[in-house]
């Protein structure tokens, strides 16, 4: 765990213009943390000892360098640097939260220390300056070198103050791999149904980061506190084993959300994950997944009706979610045999190109036409005709081959 960090150049000019119009910066929060993780950071926060208007004034003051109102009235303006902006916050104490999310004012403040006590948790409560080093009063390096999401002071009250901190230190946990530690972790079963108050948006955002996650089971937090009912309602899973599956699949949105809702009816699916914001995209191809999770994949006749039905990526899917379906608790040879067979096969007709659709025919609709077919029902039905034939036998896929037997099939109407 690397105690010295080194923050990009922007940051550290932005720290030291602070300095030299005497006020206090520090890098803070996600960034000090994932840096000492290890982690390369995504974004750079700063706090500050100075107010809105000061920040304004300072950093518009500097040749190249501007700021925009992104969040003046809590106190965060953005400092733009060679086009990147960095959010420069000043310390602050938060006022009544009536919303389980945001509060009803801030009050600014130069103690740090009250500006970190009003974070979610200690690991993200710790601020860094190059030349002062660490501020961190709830011992967040602890925890980190621990592997513990502690809430900062009562677990319990951080929760009522923002009731999506409960989906984040899930979510950490998956993320990092982490305990929660034992305080936050009842205080998470306790405060669990304010998550009813929290935007759709917000929440499908925490439960992907987690369901994407390298620990994707800690989604089994979210069932057996009840948060997983209140947008997935009348979901059947609930068993250790169930969740398990989970870590079985490719980190792929659709095959994740599949497991999950593996029991629901596919109308359900689709309606419940737009609720959740989901694209269509996702929502179609999870119920799609479920909807033809009982189709057979015997033959390569069979795996050329799925790839017909889902398109190549869209079944490379289904075998992710079979297989994760049929080999969670005990191994099962000849299973894992026929999954191991069917998907050679699927790779073989991939390889090969097959025909699995109309539009890979050697023939269309104009062929038919040019051999006397009337336009209209009567072509549709042929070229289907002629698909199941080639899904049969790749080899028939030839425009003289089909010509001569939809021909035979013509004359003897």
């Amino acid at each position: 765990m690397s105690d010295k960090i080194t923050v990009p150049a922007p940051v550290q000019r932005i720290l030291d213009i602070l300095e030299e119009n005497g006020r206090e910066g520090y890098a803070v929060g996600g960034c000090v943390r994932d840096h000492i993780l290890g982690i390369e950071p995504k974004d750079w926060d700063i706090t500050t000892s100075a107010k809105p208007e000061e920040i304004k004034r300072i950093f518009d003051a500097v040749d190249g360098i501007h700021t925009v109102d992104t969040g003046i009235q809590h106190g965060t303006v953005t400092v733009v640097i060679d086009h990147i902006g960095y959010e420069v916050t000043t310390y602050r104490i938060d006022g009544e939260y009536k919303d389980s999310r945001h509060p009803e004012s801030v009050t600014f403040t130069d103690d740090i220390t009250a500006d970190l006590a009003r974070r979610d948790f200690t690991m993200n409560a710790i601020a860094y300056n190059p030349k002062h080093g660490y501020v961190d009063p709830f011992n967040g390096r602890e925890d980190i070198e621990k592997g513990l999401i502690r809430g900062v002071g009562d677990a319990a009250a951080r929760f009522d103050e923002d009731a999506l901190r409960i989906m984040r230190a899930v979510r950490f946990s998956a993320q990092l791999d982490f305990e929660i530690e034992e305080e936050t972790k009842k205080a998470v079963y306790e405060k669990a149904h304010l998550i009813k108050n929290i935007s759709t948006e917000r929440v499908r955002e925490e439960f992907t980061k987690t369901l994407m996650s390298d620990n994707p089971e800690m989604i089994g937090v979210f069932k057996k506190t009840g948060i997983l009912d209140i947008f997935i309602p009348a979901n059947n899973y609930d068993t250790d084993t169930h969740w398990r599956k989970l870590q079985l699949c490719p980190k792929q949105l659709p095959v994740r959300l599949a497991v999950i809702m593996a029991y629901t009816d596919c109308d359900d699916i689709n309606k419940t994950l737009k609720k959740m914001t989901y694209d269509n995209e996702t929502s179609r191809m999870t119920a799609a997944i479920v909807k033809n999770s009982t189709l057979p994949l015997e033959s390569e006749y069979d795996i050329r009706v799925l790839i017909n039905k889902m398109g190549a990526d869209g079944a490379q899917l289904e075998l992710d979610f079979r297989n994760a379906n049929n080999n969670v608790g005990l191994i099962d040879l000849d299973n894992v045999k026929k999954m191991c067979e069917t998907s050679l096969m699927y790779e073989k007709i991939i390889k090969n190109k097959d025909c699995c659709t109309i539009g890979e025919l050697a023939i269309n609709g104009g062929d038919l036409q040019a051999l006397g077919v009337p336009k209209g029902q009567r072509i549709g039905e042929l070229l289907n005709t002629a698909l199941d034939l080639v899904m049969h036998d790749p080899t028939l896929n030839t425009k003289e081959k089909l010509i001569e037997i939809l021909k035979i099939k013509e004359e003897n109407q």
